[in-house]
């Protein structure tokens, strides 16, 4: 029997001879990831990045302070004015926005039940007009920073940019020794009305009955807000000099004293 040769077996066909190779195209970059990809935190390590955060740290302070301020008094009053031992005991309370006089605890003692416990003076506009500064401190300091760290190519290549930033830290600054100033008067206020002889003059159930004084109330965290409203006059003046040098008049008279020395 005569043996068939064997067919010699067929190179395999390679893998792009059948289809061409698929083509990778880059998958496009979702819009966070394009944003992302830009942040620049380097603007920190320099003074106007930098005194941003102290501005974002000691805005939060100044408002925070009077906002979560809470302190009080007790008076005890004697029902018999013969008996040594006080018999009855009122408590007021000091809260922000401290609009005091429109205050009206009523307590029962003695038989009647319409003692009033109050505070004389109104001390909630100066008030509200500190915490609203530090409240816009804060916010335009977020909105800043974000600036500076996402969108830094848009602030060194507007000159409008640097100018709003100068402009409105001018501004701030005014706003905020203004408010720290009448804050600082109303607290002078505040403490003299809840004084123990004034708070006896205004209230009727000290007319009437011997009170005594418990307790006086603290206004240290509100002192410590005043302080916090001068240091941020104190940070968002100082930091004018370096958003100065970011805009384009200063580059400006650089460039021209540079050119006059050329010369």
């Amino acid at each position: 029997m005569e043996m068939q040769p064997q067919e010699e077996p067929q190179p395999m066909p390679m893998q792009y001879e059948q289809q061409p190779p698929p083509v990778y195209m880059e998958q496009p970059k979702m819009p966070l990831q394009g944003i992302l990809a830009q942040v620049n935190l380097s603007v920190l390590k320099e003074p106007r990045g930098f005194i941003k955060i102290l501005e974002f740290v000691f805005s939060i302070c100044a408002f925070a302070t009077v906002t979560s301020f809470y302190s009080y008094f007790t008076l005890e009053v004697k029902c018999n004015p013969l008996d040594e031992k006080p018999q009855e005991t009122f408590t007021g309370e000091i809260v922000y926005p401290f609009q005091s006089d429109r205050t009206r605890d009523t307590f029962s003692a003695c038989e009647t039940s319409d003692w009033n416990l109050h505070v004389e003076g109104d001390f909630s506009s100066d008030a509200r007009f500190f915490v609203a500064v530090g409240v816009l401190a804060f916010l335009y300091v977020l909105v800043a920073l974000g600036l500076y760290c996402f969108f830094n190519a848009l602030y060194e290549n507007n000159d409008l940019v640097p100018i709003g930033d100068f402009a409105l830290h001018v501004i701030f600054a005014i706003l905020w020794f203004a408010a720290s100033c009448a804050w600082a008067n109303s607290l002078t206020g505040l403490r003299n009305a809840t004084e123990f002889d004034n708070i006896k003059k205004y209230n009727d159930v000290c007319k009437k009955l011997p009170c005594l004084k418990v307790t006086e109330p603290h206004f240290g965290q509100l002192i410590s807000s005043v302080i916090f409203g001068f240091l941020n006059v104190f940070i968002w003046t100082s930091n004018l000099w370096f958003l100065y040098k970011e805009t384009r008049f200063y580059k400006d008279r650089k460039a021209g004293e540079a050119t006059d020395t050329t010369n």
